[in-house]
């Protein structure tokens, strides 16, 4: 910040006061910079190169990277020609990280001219005060004399001068009550009050607001989230995020993906700097890491995680994790690390169920202020069982299709727009026996074959496939179902329903094809 120091009669001195930087992000800064200096130097653009890169590190926090330049006119220059943004895209390359770069004008000259000001203040008459800057890198004893000068008191102060301190004061709390209160890391829109909490996921979000509210509470830390993509793991893990630097801004919070945690452990080896690195995590109050099954065989990584959790948890800070599967089903897991996962809530998101899909959707529309026809959400909810995320799609699709063509959204408009997500049956119901010819068609099997007792993988996937169909496309009970498999047992359909239902989590190749199949299903001539 700028500190004005201002004496009757004298020069006022403005100094930069650089506040204790842990220095996280200096060699990336550093980095980013060679490169793209390179970059320009390989194209013969050497002095282009030095005119609009003309900037220093001053310091950083955990999200930010503080530099200097020589004007507010170069600042502007430097942003309209894209190169703040490209050192800023580099290094959020290189750490893996969202980083905000921000800036002070700093004009460092060894003997500063003194340069008059003028200053007309609740009086007519115009006075003068000399403003001086003073180099960063002044010396020790430079700034100790500029501290030790004798303060004015209020009254000894002439009124332009009182005016200005009112002014300064007042910007000073202007800014404070303007203050972003949005973390640069965590996603705005995923609070609790935007999460719809159905039978499938109100464990999960109880859990999740506990931790929040109580971070560190033991019974609660570290919440583990799984499920697959789309049921609301990462709106959970953001929210408790969110709730917990609403309530103390100064909260160093971190919400960063396994891949992006990799490439910067990567990058802290490479470079020699893993001890920033360390510091950097170990130091969190709050810790969000998405997608640990991508910490699979990597036991390097795991090894820095394991005590990165110790030393956060001892110091009772808040740990949240989401996998797309139960940790048990992850394999190259360390004993010690799964045992730390295991500490405080398991937790399994499931897929919503018709209530929980209608509610999110009706939830959507009055965030958009948008009103779609009754039918037509039943229509999206009943025929989209599979995330979310999908059923958002749908509903955007619709809300841009009313918006562009200034039509209201009719029943057969949202069947014909959304056909390739949701297929209606041509004719007759769906029958087990259509889904057989179907299933065994697509897999290059015969129907006599998933009817079989063969348990080779190649007849017992499809068979387990189309159990999980049968369920989802028809009201046959899992008797029902199994009878029609060459009299298998009702436990024996469960077991492959499930089986499928499990593989669901974390195989998206497996959603397609299932979607692939409902489609040709519902089409299907007998």
């Amino acid at each position: 910040m700028l500190k004005i120091i201002v004496g009757l009669n004298k020069k006022v001195k403005l100094k930069y006061n650089i506040g204790m930087s842990e220095q996280f992000y200096k060699d990336f800064f550093e980095e980013a910079l060679n490169q793209i200096h390179e970059e320009y130097l390989a194209n013969g653009k050497e002095n282009e190169f030095k005119l609009w890169f003309n900037l220093n590190y001053v310091e950083d926090t955990i999200d930010t990277i503080t530099v200097s330049v020589a004007s507010e006119f170069m600042w502007e220059r430097m942003k309209n020609k894209g190169n703040v943004e490209k050192i800023q895209q580099t290094i959020n390359e290189l750490t893996g990280q969202n980083i905000t770069i921000n800036h002070i004008v700093l004009k460092a000259s060894p003997k500063p001219e003194p340069v008059p000001v003028s200053v007309n203040l609740e009086t007519s008459e115009s006075k003068s005060i000399y403003i001086e800057e003073t180099n960063v890198k002044q010396s020790k004893k430079e700034v100790s004399s500029i501290e030790k000068q004798p303060e004015v008191s209020s009254s000894q102060k002439p009124d332009f001068v009182k005016s200005l301190d009112n002014l300064i004061s007042q910007s000073s709390e202007n800014k404070k009550a303007t203050a972003p209160k949005k973390h640069p890391q965590l996603i705005e829109s995923f609070t609790f009050e935007n999460f719809i909490p159905g039978d499938n996921s109100q464990y999960a979000y109880s859990a999740s607001l506990v931790a929040a509210k109580e971070p560190g509470n033991q019974n609660y830390n570290p919440i583990f989230l799984y499920g697959g993509v789309g049921l609301g793991k990462t709106h959970l893990m953001v929210s408790i995020g969110n709730y917990i630097y609403e309530k103390n801004p100064d909260a160093k919070i971190c919400y960063i993906s396994t891949e992006s945690f990799m490439n910067e452990f990567t990058s802290a080896i490479r470079d020699k700097t893993t001890q920033k690195f360390t510091k950097k995590y170990r130091n969190l109050d709050v810790f969000l890491l998405d997608d640990i099954q991508f910490l699979e065989g990597k036991e390097a990584l795991q090894n820095e995680l394991f005590y990165t959790f110790n030393e956060i948890y001892d110091r009772k800070g808040q740990l949240v994790f989401t996998c797309d599967r139960p940790i048990s089903e992850v394999k190259g897991i360390t004993d010690r690390l799964r045992s730390r996962f295991a500490f405080g809530q398991t937790i399994d998101l499931k897929l919503p169920d018709y209530e929980t899909r209608r509610a999110i959707l009706e939830k959507k529309m009055s965030q958009a202020n948008k009103s779609i026809p009754a039918d037509v959400i039943d229509f999206i909810a009943k025929n989209v069982q599979s995330n979310v995320r999908e059923l958002e799609a749908c509903l955007k699709k619709m809300i841009g299709y009313a918006d562009l063509v200034g039509k209201d959204i009719t029943l057969q408009i949202a069947q014909e727009q959304l056909r390739d997500t949701i297929s209606t049956p041509v004719s007759g119901t769906i029958t087990v026996e259509t889904i057989q010819k179907a299933v065994a068609e697509h897999f290059g099997i015969t129907v006599a074959n998933l009817k079989s007792s063969k348990r080779d993988k190649k007849f017992a996937f499809p068979r387990q496939v189309a159990f999980y169909i049968a369920k989802q496309q028809t009201e046959c009970s899992l008797k029902d179902i199994g009878e029609e498999f060459g009299g298998r047992d009702h436990t024996t359909v469960l077991h492959g329903i499930d089986k499928i239902e499990k593989l669901l989590k974390y195989d998206a190749s497996l959603d397609a094809t299932l979607k692939h199949l409902v489609r040709d299903i519902k089409e299907f001539k007998n």
